[in-house]
């Protein structure tokens, strides 16, 4: 009983929050040390002076809720529990904020190399995929940022414009005939059409950087190198909302190139001494899976420019990965492990 006490007293420290000028604070009250999807939690409210309460409105996300919740489909990440406290006449609004986490283990897998092709070692790879059956790549650095478009099977180089020494380019992705590539600190993605004809620009909003593309066919999504994934219009490129990205213990920062795969964001992390692929859930940004592509990088000829893996592209039911600077491009078959 005394554990439980204890317990219950650090998550109450945990997940006040009080404004000093207010007189009032806020708690969020859980039966778990990390409060997670399906878990059941309380908002209340106590006066921290002598104001009276004389009624109380909460709300979870600005929605108006009842002070106890069961957290059924909401997203993982962070979460905002806000209250109108009704005192003498007035209205006084403070909030909380707080991480939801998954409510499940992600499935650990593994790998099978099914086949080796030839990928240009200078090839600072930033985002691959697949249109019309061709394979598209954006390549970084500054003075080396390059959108070309490759014959994977021979790695021949079919086509190749280079961009000017200030944009080191990141990820790209290809939806309705035009390649949207980003760059990463100078907050401008740019479009082109399938020549490689630049039609058009857009900018970041709330988004840090620019890291990783992908698309589901009607959306566009992307990493910023935070755990967030910024869904954007994809008409006027406008970030119209993201999801957070988290498993059951932690957020996962870093999220770098994206594939979309059979309705999950397939994405690489941007961890030098692991080289891992999450599987995320697009609806609600729970990381479902993570591939373990230990010992790849060892089949890759080594080089002093060796960088991390990053490059997920997908056809024909096949999925294929590379690195930084890796002079291979490996078909892979995913398996339990």
């Amino acid at each position: 009983m005394k554990h439980s006490i204890v317990f219950f007293f650090f998550l109450l420290i945990l997940n006040c929050n009080t404004n000093a000028t207010s007189g009032f604070k806020i708690q969020i009250e859980s039966p778990n040390t990390k409060i997670s999807v399906d878990d059941e939690i309380s908002i209340s409210v106590s006066s921290t002076g002598k104001k009276i309460i004389d009624s109380v409105h909460y709300y979870l996300n600005g929605e108006k809720v009842k002070n106890n919740i069961k957290l059924i489909n909401y997203k993982v990440g962070e979460n905002t529990a806000s209250v109108d406290i009704y005192s003498d006449n007035e209205v006084i609004s403070i909030a909380k904020r707080f991480d939801i986490y998954s409510n499940i283990k992600p499935e650990l897998m593994s790998y099978e190399v099914v086949n080796e092709y030839r990928h240009d070692q200078n090839a600072y790879t930033q985002g691959l995929e697949f249109y019309n059956n061709q394979l598209y790549e954006s390549t970084g650095l500054n003075g080396k940022s390059t959108l070309r478009r490759i014959d994977y099977r021979s790695g021949e180089i079919l086509k190749i414009i280079n961009l000017d020494y200030e944009y080191f380019a990141e990820g790209l992705t290809i939806l309705k005939d035009k390649i949207y590539q980003l760059t990463w600190k100078n907050n401008i993605g740019f479009i082109y059409d399938l020549e490689f004809n630049k039609i058009g620009t857009f900018n970041y909003e709330k988004s840090k950087e620019g890291w990783g593309l992908c698309n589901d066919g009607e959306f566009i999504y992307k990493s910023d190198g935070t755990s967030k994934i910024w869904i954007l219009d994809p008409m006027t490129l406008k970030e119209i909302s993201y999801i957070d990205v988290l498993t059951d213990k932690s957020r996962i920062k870093n999220i770098n190139e994206l594939e979309f795969i059979d309705g999950k964001i397939y994405a690489n992390t941007y961890q030098f001494n692991r080289d891992v692929v999450i599987v995320i859930n697009p609806s609600n940004g729970i990381v479902e899976k993570v591939i373990d592509f230990s010992g790849i990088r060892d089949r890759v000829t080594q080089n002093p420019n060796l960088d991390v893996m990053n490059g997920i592209a997908f056809i024909n039911q096949k999925m294929y990965v590379t690195g930084k600077n890796w002079d291979k491009l490996f078909e892979v078959k995913i398996v339990s492990k």
